[in-house]
């Protein structure tokens, strides 16, 4: 596929440089699919160790931008997830945190290699994109933790992992519903930033309905 492959770029230099980032991102041994002139990528993420998203598997869509290098690409999680700094609807990772690491010294490996591992090993509630997991996060990182894997569960399984009961997990009462909606809604419903209480247990959490408190 690759030496059917047309960049999608007015710049030589720049057409050169993708083509090898893309080959490098290959050798690595991520499984990617690219579009056949390069402006897109799928690449198959897995969660790092020790953190509440290991074992789970993610689809990561990479926008590649004409200037490239120079400028970053934009990243989208098409596998759901739950993170402060990433959309829940659309999948767009935080840009203000991607555009202050990146330099174009940086290529695709590195995406997958040390920042997207840094963003869900150290989530910041601080500069939000889901505004309520931001909220839980802060009110209580041990119930942020338990609905992270939550939603790992239900939605970034391994293709190859048969589904687990979930009433031998203690996950039966808690996932009946499937009511995430109001968690993941990526609404503010803490528009001055300060941690208070009286917001932070309004907050909606699985299986508990929209009325009830989330401690």
């Amino acid at each position: 596929m690759a030496k059917q492959m047309v960049v999608n770029t007015t710049s030589p230099m720049t057409g050169r440089r993708l083509h090898r980032d893309v080959n490098r991102l290959l050798a690595s041994g991520y499984r990617t699919t690219v579009d056949d002139d390069m402006a897109n990528l799928d690449v198959r993420f897995e969660g790092p160790l020790g953190t509440a998203y290991e074992g789970g598997v993610w689809s990561v869509n990479v926008a590649i931008p004409q200037e490239y290098p120079l400028k970053a690409p934009r990243v989208r999680f098409v596998t759901k997830i739950l993170h402060p700094n990433i959309e829940f609807t659309t999948g767009l990772v935080c840009m203000n945190v991607f555009k202050q690491a990146w330099s174009p010294s940086y290529d695709l490996v590195n995406i997958f290699d040390t920042f997207l591992p840094q963003l869900l090993r150290h989530p910041n509630p601080f500069d939000p994109l889901n505004h309520r997991a931001a909220s839980l996060m802060k009110h209580s990182e041990k119930l942020f933790r338990e609905h992270v894997i939550i939603c790992l569960k239900m939605y970034a399984r391994p293709v190859f992992e048969a589904p687990k009961n979930l009433a031998e997990e203690g996950l039966e009462k808690r996932s009946s519903d499937l009511s995430l909606s109001d968690l993941l809604s990526d609404e503010d419903d803490d528009q001055d930033g300060e941690d208070n209480h009286n917001n932070d247990s309004s907050i909606a959490l699985p299986g508990d309905g929209a009325d009830q408190a989330g401690v």
